[in-house]
């Protein structure tokens, strides 16, 4: 599980044991979760390939990168009114991500969306 300093998200996220040999507990690394690897935002379908792209990508300045696609979407549930966070839930092919946080900073995600998850170790 890691928390975010930034946003006040808490993730559990499973990771392919070839990433995990390059992090370590108490390791600091920037995870940023994108709906497109292209530099100018536009859609890639989630189709992307490096050999086609013209002008690089997002991925070129990240050691780790994931495809998935939302699966679920849930709210807390344990209060009456409307949910202040909500939990969402992505596939990597079988890895599996829970990102929990404030409705307001879950508020884009859509089930069948698709998404990339890409990772690199910050040097402190």
């Amino acid at each position: 599980m890691w928390l975010s300093e930034e946003c006040s998200c808490c993730s559990v996220l499973a990771i392919a044991l070839s990433c995990r040999q390059d992090y370590g507990a108490g390791d600091k690394f920037r995870l940023v979760l994108a709906t497109t690897l292209r530099e100018d935002g536009y859609p890639d379908g989630g189709e992307w390939n490096a050999t086609e792209q013209e002008g690089g990508s997002r991925a070129d300045s990240f050691e780790y990168v994931m495809s998935g696609m939302v699966y679920r979407i849930e709210g807390d549930e344990a209060s009456n009114e409307p949910s202040s966070r909500l939990s969402a839930y992505v596939s990597f092919g079988g890895l599996l991500m829970r990102l929990q946080g404030d409705a307001n900073n879950l508020h884009g995600f859509e089930i069948d969306q698709h998404m990339y998850l890409l990772m690199k170790k910050l040097a402190f």
